[in-house]
C-alpha cells in the first residue's frame, strides 16, 4: 500500500514538473462579468418535418418491383414501385387504334360534306335556269346540313377518343410510382407480389431538408417574444450541439391543460444531422431580468465530461467547469462554483492548453495587476531568477 502511495505522489510531482517545464502560452484574457440580463428558461420540443407523405398508388395492380427499405434515401422523381402494366398497355393500344379510326372517319365525313356542297352549288345554278325543281334544291340543302352534323359528330367522337387516350396514357404512367420530393423512407407498407388497390399506401417518406423546430412556451414568455426580432437558441441533446433558430410564429392558442403556447422555429442545418422526432430544448425569455455571470463564447471548451474554461490563476492556467445557461447579447450566461465577477478567462490561445501551464498575456495592458505581475517576472528573469522566483 505504501509503495502505491509513493508511486502516486511521484506521479503528481512529475506531472507538476512537466507542466512547469512547458513554455508559457501566448493568450488573451477577458473578464467574467456580473450583469443584469433578460432571464431565460428552457422549453422542451422536437424537430419536425414540413413534408411527410404516405406515397400511394392511383391505380390498382400487382406489385412487380419494390426495392426500397426503411432508411433508404430517395430523390424527387425516383421510382418507388412498379405495378404490372400489361392491361394498361393494351388499353393504351386500343385507344390509339380507336383514335386512328376516328381520324379516318373525319376525313370521310369531310369528303362527303365537300361533295354535298358541290352538289348544292350545281343544283342552285340549275335552278336559276329552271332546270332543277324546288324539291331537288331542298334535298341538296338538307344533304349539306346532314353532312355537317355527321362531321361534327365525328369530331366530337375524336375529342372523346383523345381524352380516353390521354387517360390510358396517364394510367400507364401511374403504374410506375415515383417519389414526390427528396427524402428518406421511414416505413414500407407493401412488398413485391402483393396486390394493391387504388389509393393504397406503398411507403412513407419524410423530407430531411425541410425541417423546423416546435416547442411549447409558458404564457409569461409570449409577451417577451416577437417574431423576427431575435434568434432562438436550440439545444439538441442527441447530437450534443447547439444552433440558432429564427422564430417563425407563435400559435395563438394555448393547450387547455398545460397553458403552454406552441411556437415554430426555423432551423438551419447545412450538415444534415437533424432528424424528425429529435428532442430539443429551446431557450426562451421569461419576461424578467436579473443578475447573471456572463463570459465570452470564445472561452468555452468542451470534452467528454462537459464544458469548461481556463482562467488565470496568478500566472498559470487552471480549469473551471461551467454550466451554460443561455446566450445574451453576444455573451453566454453560465453557472460555475469556481468563477466570480472579475475572474480572467483565456479567450485566445486556449485550444491546446493544459492545467498549470504558464501564461504570457498579450493584452496585459488592459489589466493592471496582470501587467505588473508580468513586469516583475520579466525583471526577475533578467536578473537571473527564472519564473519570477528571485532570491
Amino acid at each position: 500500500m505504501r509503495s502505491h502511495a509513493r508511486l502516486g505522489t511521484l506521479a503528481v510531482a512529475l506531472a507538476a514538473l512537466a507542466a512547469h517545464a512547458q513554455p508559457a502560452a501566448n493568450v488573451r484574457l477577458d473578464p467574467v462579468r456580473e450583469e443584469v440580463v433578460a432571464q431565460q428558461r428552457d422549453a422542451t420540443g422536437q424537430i419536425v418535418t414540413l413534408r411527410r407523405s404516405v406515397v400511394a398508388t392511383q391505380e390498382a395492380g400487382l406489385v412487380l418491383q419494390m426495392d426500397l427499405e426503411p432508411g433508404d434515401a430517395v430523390e424527387q422523381g425516383a421510382v418507388i414501385a412498379r405495378l404490372d402494366d400489361d392491361r394498361a398497355r393494351l388499353e393504351l393500344q386500343r385507344w390509339e387504334a380507336r383514335l386512328e379510326a376516328d381520324r379516318a372517319l373525319i376525313q370521310q365525313r369531310e369528303a362527303e360534306m365537300a361533295r354535298a356542297e358541290r352538289d348544292l352549288v350545281r343544283i342552285e345554278q340549275l335552278a336559276t335556269r329552271a332546270s332543277a325543281g324546288e324539291s331537288e334544291l331542298d334535298q341538296a340543302r338538307t344533304d349539306v346540313q346532314s353532312r355537317k352534323a355527321q362531321l361534327a359528330e365525328a369530331q366530337a367522337t375524336l375529342r372523346t377518343s383523345e381524352a380516353e387516350l390521354a387517360l390510358a396514357r396517364r394510367a400507364l404512367e401511374d403504374m410506375t410510382i415515383r417519389a414526390p420530393f427528396d427524402g428518406r423512407v421511414v416505413s414500407k407498407l407493401t412488398e413485391e407480389g402483393q396486390w394493391v388497390s387504388q389509393g393504397a399506401g406503398l411507403v412513407t417518406i419524410v423530407s430531411l431538408t425541410q425541417l423546423e423546430a416546435r416547442a411549447d412556451i409558458p404564457e409569461r414568455s409570449v409577451g417577451a417574444l416577437q417574431v423576427g426580432d431575435r434568434a432562438i437558441e436550440l439545444k439538441i441533446p442527441a447530437l450534443g450541439m447547439r444552433l440558432q433558430g429564427e422564430l417563425i410564429h407563435i400559435v395563438p392558442e394555448a393547450d387547455s391543460l398545460s397553458r403552454l403556447f406552441p411556437i415554430r422555429i426555423r432551423v438551419n442545418d447545412p450538415q444534415g444531422r437533424l432528424r424528425p422526432g429529435m428532442s430539443l430544448t429551446a431557450v426562451v425569455p421569461t419576461g424578467e431580468s436579473g443578475p447573471a455571470l456572463t463570459i465570452s463564447e470564445d472561452a468555452i471548451l468542451r470534452n467528454a465530461a462537459g464544458e469548461y474554461v481556463f482562467f488565470d490563476a496568478g500566472g498559470t492556467a487552471q480549469v473551471a467547469p461551467i454550466t451554460r445557461l443561455f446566450s445574451t447579447d453576444g455573451r453566454v450566461a453560465v453557472r460555475s462554483p469556481m468563477l466570480r465577477a472579475g475572474t480572467l478567462l483565456v479567450v485566445e490561445g486556449n485550444e491546446r492548453m493544459f492545467p498549470n501551464q504558464p501564461l504570457n498575456v498579450l493584452n496585459a495592458d488592459q489589466f493592471p495587476e496582470v501587467a505588473e505581475r508580468q513586469r516583475i517576472a520579466a525583471e526577475n528573469a533578467a536578473n537571473g531568477a527564472p519564473n519570477g522566483r528571485g532570491g
